[in-house]
C-alpha cells in the first residue's frame, strides 16, 4: 500500500478550517468571556442600576409632598422594588468580593418629578428593555427582562390614563 503525502492545497485548506473552528468556538457568548463578569451579568447589573434609579425617582416624588396620586406612585414603586429583588436573585453567588462593574455612570440623586417625568422615565425603561433583549444570551434572563419590560409598559399606560 502506497501512502501519499497530503498536497499543499489540502494542508492549507485543513489549516484554514482548523483556524475557523477554533476562532468560532471562542465566540460562543457567555460560555467564554475573558473576565469574571459575563456579558449577561454585566447587562443584569446595568438593569439593576436602572431600577434603583427608578425607585429613587418615585421615592423623591413621594417624599416631596407634591405627588398628585401618591397611591399610584406607591404601587408602581412597589413593582420596581419587587423587580429589583428578583433581578438581584439572578446575580451569581461569589465567594469573594463583588466584581467592580460600573455599568452606568454615577448620576446625582433624582429630584422630585411630575407625572409626565415619571412617564418619560418608564418609557425610557421600556426602550432599554427592548434593546437589552437583543443583547442577552440566557433565555431565562431574556424572559425575565421581557416580563419586567411588559410591566414597565403597563406603568406607562397607568401614568398616561390617571
Amino acid at each position: 500500500m502506497r501512502h501519499h503525502a497530503p498536497s499543499r492545497r489540502a494542508v492549507l485548506a485543513g489549516g484554514a478550517l482548523a483556524a475557523a473552528v477554533m476562532g468560532l468556538s471562542g465566540c460562543r457568548g457567555s460560555d467564554w468571556y475573558p473576565s469574571e463578569v459575563t456579558p449577561d451579568e454585566y447587562l443584569l447589573r446595568s438593569v439593576i442600576a436602572e431600577k434603583e434609579r427608578l425607585v429613587a425617582r418615585y421615592t423623591a416624588t413621594l417624599n416631596s409632598g407634591t405627588a398628585d396620586d401618591p397611591g399610584l406612585y406607591e404601587e408602581l414603586r412597589g413593582h420596581h422594588e419587587r423587580h429589583l429583588a428578583v433581578l438581584r436573585d439572578r446575580l451569581p453567588e461569589r465567594d469573594g468580593p463583588e466584581p467592580e462593574v460600573s455599568a452606568l455612570p454615577e448620576t446625582p440623586p433624582p429630584a422630585a418629578t411630575d407625572r409626565a417625568g415619571l412617564r418619560m422615565a418608564e418609557e425610557g425603561a421600556v426602550a432599554n428593555r427592548l434593546r437589552q433583549l437583543s443583547e442577552v444570551t440566557d433565555p431565562a434572563l431574556a424572559q425575565l427582562l421581557a416580563s419586567v419590560g411588559a410591566c414597565e409598559a403597563g406603568h406607562v399606560h397607568l401614568l398616561s390614563e390617571a
